[in-house]
C-alpha cells in the first residue's frame, strides 16, 4: 500500500497526462477509463463503480456509487464541468461516512477531480 500523498501525486500525474493527450470535451466515463489504465499500467490496485451502502435497523440501503477506490486508502469522485460544486463535495462526504461506518476500508483521503471545461483539472482533496 502506498502512502496517501503518493496516491494523490499519481492521480495528479495521470490527469495531467490525460489532459495533455486528450484535452477537454470527454465524458466522466472516458476520464475514468483513462485513469484506470494509468493505474493498471503502474500496478496500483483500484476498483471502479463501487456500490456504497449504509446499514439501517432492518436493511442495507444504497447511498450511491463511488467512481473509484485507489490502493485501499483513497476515494475518488470524478466530475466534468466548469468547477467542483458544493454538491460534489457533499456527495463525496456521504460516501466517506458510509465507508467508515461499514468498517470495510481504511480511508485516509478523498478527492473530487473535476475535468473542467476550460481545459484545467481541479482537485479538491479531503485529508481524513
Amino acid at each position: 500500500m502506498a502512502e496517501p500523498s503518493d496516491v494523490m501525486q499519481t492521480l495528479r500525474m495521470a490527469c495531467g497526462e490525460i489532459m495533455e493527450e486528450h484535452s477537454t470535451g470527454h465524458t466522466e466515463c472516458f476520464y475514468e477509463k483513462m485513469i484506470s489504465q494509468y493505474l493498471y499500467e503502474r500496478n496500483i490496485p483500484f476498483i471502479t463503480q463501487v456500490d456504497c451502502f449504509v446499514q439501517t435497523a432492518s436493511a442495507q440501503v444504497l447511498v450511491g456509487r463511488i467512481d473509484m477506490e485507489v490502493d485501499h486508502t483513497t476515494l475518488v469522485e470524478l466530475k466534468v464541468g466548469p468547477r467542483v460544486r458544493r454538491a460534489d463535495l457533499q456527495q463525496l462526504m456521504k460516501y466517506v461516512r458510509a465507508k467508515r461506518v461499514s468498517g470495510m476500508m481504511e480511508i485516509q483521503q478523498a478527492v473530487v477531480i473535476c475535468f473542467r471545461t476550460d481545459g484545467r483539472v481541479q482537485f479538491h482533496e479531503m485529508c481524513l
